[in-house]
């Protein structure tokens, strides 16, 4: 595994003047998240950015100023003002030419677009990322050319669209919505970095096929070749879960995998074998440096030999089609082998820096893609700490040295990719050393065999007997993930992470790392500090963890979720629907719920909860009214009855079903000083309800409109 360089002195000599596209790569990317995050494209910074570099090429230019050692600085300083305003400028620039397109406002257009990413299957919709070509305006036909969301209804006809097909849709466009739950994720983010802002929910009537793309596109015959390989894997007698894994390991699909297994390979810590991306690109390369080493022996073989890898390596970027992860991966490589064999003394952090420059100059934002933050998180983490945790242990047996190899591989790549992992994710693999262990070995013998089985599928017998090596070595693969996530505490999980408490974990081990290699003090006091601040930021969060009471009613489509909050403890209430559907409901509320420290979870369904007691007593449920600290609330459903003599005062109603009592006669009962409506309450109901309670001077909250209730007590 130690591929990326043969020789790994470097690190005890690491200088900041020996790498400087590292040096360069700082700035750009600073500009890249300045303009990502304030999303301002200014005129005046890109006066001042034209300005800088007309003051830095003139000075390169007066050999007087060139020559004077004294104000080197000058050059320095003016180099990265440039990088960073280039990097704000090329990102604002990317933003702004995709926010070309407005489609009108609650009207329905006639769109004509080309699907350029493979559609998903979901349980009652096709999810189709759109090129839209043309747009309709005024019986006139205007070209343009933005990326929207839609969602097709699942039919006989949307489940057969390709990479590829142009489509014609009537609909109207809508901005995607922000997150209306607190800390749920932000999939409008997720969206708008894929320059992606506007998306549709469209009927069968909606929308049709009209024909083919006639345009030649790697991308669509890499997806066509893709789909074909999986068809002939299946035909061949791969099928359900073998199919699916070979399908993600081998090709880079993933769409096929279930829940259930997706859930297991996480929980083991083995969830990167399933996206081909860094560790499928090096174990390919691993393979053919190997067989192609004899070339190095020759005239130019050296050269012959990086040709050959690069072409490998791009025809299974091909074939595993061309998805973002797998091109900056092969781009990767491609750097290194290129700089290896350029410069056989080419400093790694620099061919690193120079692929991420190039990256992120075809697509600013990909610096906020998980993957690519954890792709050269692992890398760097495999470079600077493997070489200091394998001289721990030698041996001189070969076997247990590949081990303990493969093991160093992985404890550099998790320490390096931790923090990140949960910040994103929120849990940790407590095996992954022993997983990955064998799954590491047994996926690159999949991967190898898989590689090898599509090559001699036009052979029957041979191909036969690989498809059932590759069936029952997926079976024992699915079979050690699963036993792993059945180990008790398998995985730590709702781990509350911030972006501060990364920030500080990465300088603690940086300057761990650092102590390690130079052994200076100051490293260490770094670290001190470092922890220290964490430590203080734990106390001072979990301090506020035990002032909390709220209660929150959370905004799910159709569904009611009154959440009570009490220091670190949970009481949920739902509807019977919702609480059968656990995979939504956290989806909703898990995150909330982690970074509120909550420990404590009760859940439990909404009819069933008559005079029930929670949260040590601070919670008091009667029937229809509840009491949660001084709160005082009534929840009207389907089974209220309303009796005119009832004269009970309360601070809160929440109206979760259609009441065919007038609001008017509630508020007067009851004297509220807020209403909830809930989002089982249809949007007409909904507007009435808020229309009568604000001519009565009493506020009201519609969850769908408004976004999650959230009431601090």
């Amino acid at each position: 595994m130690l591929f990326l360089n043969d020789d790994f002195h470097f690190v005890l000599n690491l200088s900041i003047n020996k790498i400087p596209l590292v040096r360069l790569l700082i700035p750009f990317i600073g500009g890249i998240i300045i303009a990502a995050y304030t999303n301002n494209d200014s005129l005046l910074l890109f006066y001042c950015f034209l300005a800088s570099l007309i003051t830095l090429f003139t000075l390169i230019f007066i050999r007087s100023i060139n020559a004077n050692y004294t104000i080197r600085w000058l050059f320095g300083l003016l180099i990265y003002v440039n990088f960073l305003l280039a990097g704000y400028h090329l990102t604002s620039f990317k933003i702004k030419k995709s926010k070309t397109f407005n489609p009108i406002a609650n009207q329905e257009q006639l769109f004509v677009g080309e699907i350029n990413e493979t559609p998903q299957t979901k349980r009652k919709t096709v999810k189709v990322i759109l090129t839209v070509r043309q747009i309709k305006n005024d019986d006139e036909w205007q070209a343009i050319k933005n990326k929207v969301l839609l969602y097709l209804k699942k039919d006989s006809l949307s489940k057969l669209l390709h990479i590829g097909d142009i489509i014609a849709i009537k609909t109207t466009l809508k901005l995607v919505p922000p997150p209306k739950n607190p800390y749920e994720f932000n999939y409008r983010n997720y969206l708008n970095n894929h320059f992606i802002y506007h998306q549709a929910y469209i009927n069968a009537s909606k929308w049709t096929f009209l024909h083919k793309s006639e345009r030649y596109s790697l991308f669509k015959v890499a997806s066509s070749i893709r789909r074909k390989l999986i068809n002939a894997l299946q035909q061949k007698g791969l099928d359900e879960d073998e199919l699916a894994i070979a399908s993600a390991l081998i090709l880079g699909y993933k769409n096929n995998i279930d829940n259930r297994l997706k859930k297991a390979y996480s929980s083991a810590g083995a969830m990167h074998v399933l996206a081909v991306s860094g560790l499928h690109v090096g174990i390919i390369y691993l393979l053919f440096h190997f067989l192609l080493s004899f070339l190095e022996q020759r005239k130019y073989g050296r050269y012959i030999k990086s040709i050959l890898l690069l072409l490998i390596l791009w025809g299974y970027a091909f074939i595993t089609g061309l998805s973002p992860s797998i091109l900056r991966a092969a781009t990767m490589f491609s750097f290194i082998i290129v700089g290896k064999t350029l410069n056989r003394n080419s400093n790694i952090f620099n061919t690193l820096a120079a692929s991420a420059l190039v990256l992120l100059m075809i697509n600013p934002l990909y610096i906020m893609e998980v993957g690519f933050q954890l792709s050269y998180a692992a890398v760097i983490g495999i470079i600077i700490i493997q070489p200091l945790i394998y001289p721990l242990f030698i041996s001189k047996w070969w076997l247990l040295d590949k081990v303990w190899e493969i093991t160093t591989v992985s404890i550099a790549a998790q320490i390096a990719t931790f923090p990140l992992a949960l910040l994103y994710f929120h849990q940790f693999p407590n095996y992954f050393i022993f997983s990955n262990l064998i799954i590491i070995p047994l996926a690159s013998l999949i991967l190898y065999l898989g590689v090898m089985t599509i090559a001699c599928l036009s052979i029957p017998l041979l191909s036969d007997y690989l498809i059932l090596a590759l069936k029952y070595l997926i079976r024992f693969l699915n079979w050690i993930v699963t036993s792993v996530e059945s180990l008790p505490y398998s995985l730590s999980s709702d781990i509350r992470f911030h972006i501060i408490d990364t920030w500080l974990v990465y300088i603690i081990v940086v300057a761990l790392i650092a102590l390690i290699v130079f052994r200076k003090f100051k490293f260490l006091m770094v670290a001190c500090v470092s922890s220290i601040i964490f430590l203080l930021g734990l106390i001072i969060r979990n301090y506020g963890d035990l002032q909390q009471h709220q209660l929150i009613i959370y905004s799910i489509p159709q569904h009611t979720a009154i959440n009570f909050i009490d220091k670190k403890s949970s009481c949920l209430l739902t509807d019977e629907l919702l609480y059968n559907k656990k995979e939504k409901l956290l989806y909703h509320i898990q995150n909330n719920w982690v970074n509120s420290g909550i420990q404590n979870r009760v859940v439990t369904p909404l009819r069933n909860t008559k005079r029930t007691h929670y949260l040590d007593h601070h919670l008091l449920n009667h029937k229809h009214f509840f009491q949660f600290y001084q709160l005082k609330g009534l929840l009207v459903d389907q089974d209220f009855q309303f009796f005119q003599q009832q004269k009970l005062k309360v601070d809160l109603v929440i109206i979760d079903d259609n009441t065919t009592y007038p609001i008017a006669s509630i508020i007067e009962t009851f004297q509220p000083k807020e209403i909830v409506v809930t989002p089982n309450i249809p949007k007409r109901i909904a507007t009435k309800i808020a229309n009568e309670a604000s001519k009565l001077g009493v506020k009201c909250h519609d969850i769908i409109k408004d976004g999650a209730f959230i009431k601090t007590v």
